[in-house]
């Protein structure tokens, strides 16, 4: 039976190369076809070649066809004067059309007068260099300028090249899971692994990018949606998992997507270009039911005691901001004495955290411990994390990560029933892209449920106001939805969810509660699994036993009697204890 059913896949995949384009989804391949990646690279490039998008110059270039003037100009006007606000991310698509067409190297030259790549101490302007994605498009990029021409020389360049690269292989991305910069990281990888000289810059790269690729399949379902609890993303992403950028991706390596997937995109141009081989293991764990708990990363212990130890002191502060290490207390001293040598008080990048800016290098440790729920938080490190994926229906979460304490781009849950998605939120951020939640939930997630806590440490309450108000984001348009007590239940096709919130107006479009201590719980599940959705919803509105409050924890004569908020949750033999 299983043969049977591996080969059905098999043939639903060769099928759908043929299918005609507004055909939405194909079956999910388990395996990596060679062949059908080639043929669909060949499609994406010769369908977008003459795309109206500047995106498609890299196609243009590739295919050997005249290059669009206009876009060319568009791209070289981001570089001019040194450099628009990330202008990394078009100097990045530039360096592959130079490599394909070695003739606009003068335009390029001229462009980058002017141009720097890295931290200056006469003024960094806009440049934002210190996080992943972005310390690597610069990198890369003045890398290959170096190698290929003897352009831009820094003897410095070379070692945080192979440093990053290193770190990736052996620990994975600090960004994780991020539909917005994932995209951009694999594009400067694809340009070292098709165009570096250095056969060991090449292997690292080419690694650092399988790793990538099996990060995005892992977090995507059997619609092709990505959806995932991510170290940076924001609302956009959360809300719409099909039509991004990173869809791009997904398409081109499975098949899977729609139209608007097959369309010119900054990292699909770069991928459909590329000669990247992808080993079957990018597809470990895609189209395969998955319920487990794992762990990325590494702690800023090992960062600064091991990892970057031997870096001189102004290259290892950088590195500490790639993993979200800022102003936590053991680098503040380090980020206090590197701002004020390249002046970067006003810095876009640091702006979340202008209340430490200016610090001396003495005060700001201390500053950073008095502001811990703040500092600490932005740190991207030594993640856990819970998956349960079946088919279209997916839940992950992050597992006790800075609970109460301020979130930056972080998502700390999330859940999807194929192409809808479901996730708390804390506060409105300000507004901000950089700070998405006011305060961060503890969630113990077990197989098909989740236990959110949240319970904002009183300095947040005291900076943001309404700093206990928690959002429950509820799609538009499922195919079945309906309250029941404090339980909203959704069915798209044949997936579900069931959320019960602690408090609020659940027929309002974003279900808001403000009580200081609040337990969300998520249930996902499947037709296979359950049944129809009404019993679903039955089987969740009669079983789930479900306990909220402050209890005493402990022994008074052995000393560990505890007031502690205790969220206890039982249901389908799935029980969870969650203690604040």
């Amino acid at each position: 039976m299983r043969n049977l059913v591996i080969r059905m896949i098999c043939i639903c995949l060769l099928i759908s190369i043929f299918l005609p384009l507004n055909v939405s989804y194909a079956s999910p391949s388990v395996y990596f076809d060679e062949s059908a990646y080639q043929k669909r690279k060949t499609a994406y490039i010769e369908q977008g070649v003459w795309d109206e998008s500047n995106d498609a110059l890299v196609l243009q270039a590739y295919a050997g066809e005249e290059l669009n003037q206009k876009s060319l100009q568009d791209f070289l006007n981001v570089l001019r004067n040194g450099g628009q606000k990330n202008s990394d991310f078009t100097l990045t698509k530039l360096i592959r059309v130079l490599m394909f067409r070695p003739e606009i190297k003068d335009e390029l030259v001229e462009a980058l007068e002017g141009y720097h790549f890295w931290f200056r101490e006469g003024g960094t302007g806009d440049h934002v260099f210190s996080s992943e994605n972005h310390m690597l498009m610069y990198t890369s990029s003045q890398y290959l300028l170096q190698e290929k021409y003897g352009l831009y020389e820094d003897e410095r360049t070379y070692k945080r090249l192979k440093k990053y690269l290193e770190v990736k292989n052996q620990y994975g991305f600090y960004e994780f899971y991020s539909p917005n910069y994932y995209p951009y990281t694999l594009s400067a990888l694809l340009n070292l692994v098709d165009f570096t000289e250095d056969e060991e810059i090449r292997q690292l790269a080419s690694g650092a990018a399988q790793r990538l690729l099996q990060d995005v399949l892992f977090v995507t379902n059997d619609e092709g949606a990505f959806f995932a609890a991510s170290g940076r993303t924001n609302d956009g992403y959360r809300s719409n998992g099909l039509n991004a950028n990173i869809n791009r991706i997904i398409y081109l390596v499975t098949g899977i997507g729609n139209d608007k997937a097959r369309t010119p995109s900054p990292i699909g141009v770069m991928l459909a270009t590329s000669d990247l081989e992808i080993s079957d293991d990018v597809f470990r764990y895609f189209g395969k039911p998955i319920n487990m708990t794992y762990s990325n990363g590494h702690s800023l212990g090992e960062a600064m005691n091991t990892i970057y130890k031997d870096f001189p002191r102004a290259e290892r502060v950088p590195f500490y901001w790639t993993q979200g290490a800022y102003f936590h207390p053991d680098v503040a001293a380090d980020t206090a004495w590197f701002a004020s040598r390249y002046k970067l008080q006003g810095y876009e990048s640091l702006k979340a955290f202008d209340r430490f800016l200016g610090l001396s290098e003495s005060a700001a440790p201390a500053a950073a411990k008095a502001g811990a729920v703040f500092s600490r938080s932005s740190v991207l490190s030594q993640a856990n994390f819970a998956m349960y994926k079946d088919g279209g229906v997916m839940l992950h979460s992050l597992q006790d990560y800075w609970p109460g304490r301020q979130g930056y781009q972080q998502n700390p849950w999330i859940a999807t029933t194929g192409t809808k998605s479901v996730w708390t939120k804390s506060g409105d951020g300000g507004g901000s892209s950089v700070m998405q939640n006011d305060h961060l939930p503890k969630i113990k997630q077990m197989n098909n449920v989740a236990v959110i806590q949240y319970n904002p440490y009183p300095e947040i309450e005291a900076y943001h106001a309404g700093g206990s108000n928690v959002s429950l984001y509820w799609p538009n348009g499922f195919d079945e939805e309906i309250r029941n007590g404090n339980w909203k239940f959704g069915k798209e096709d044949d997936g579900y969810v069931a959320v019960r919130y602690p408090c609020g107006n659940g027929d309002a479009e974003k279900v808001t509660c403000d009580w200081n201590e609040q337990t969300w719980v998520t249930i996902v599940g499947t037709k296979e699994k359950y049944g129809s959705f009404n019993q679903f919803k039955q089987k969740v509105l009669s079983e789930v036993q479900y306990d909220a409050d402050w209890e005493w924890h402990g022994s008074f004569w052995k000393g560990t009697l505890k007031y502690v908020y205790d969220s206890d949750v039982k249901f389908d033999g799935t029980d969870i204890s969650l203690t604040w």
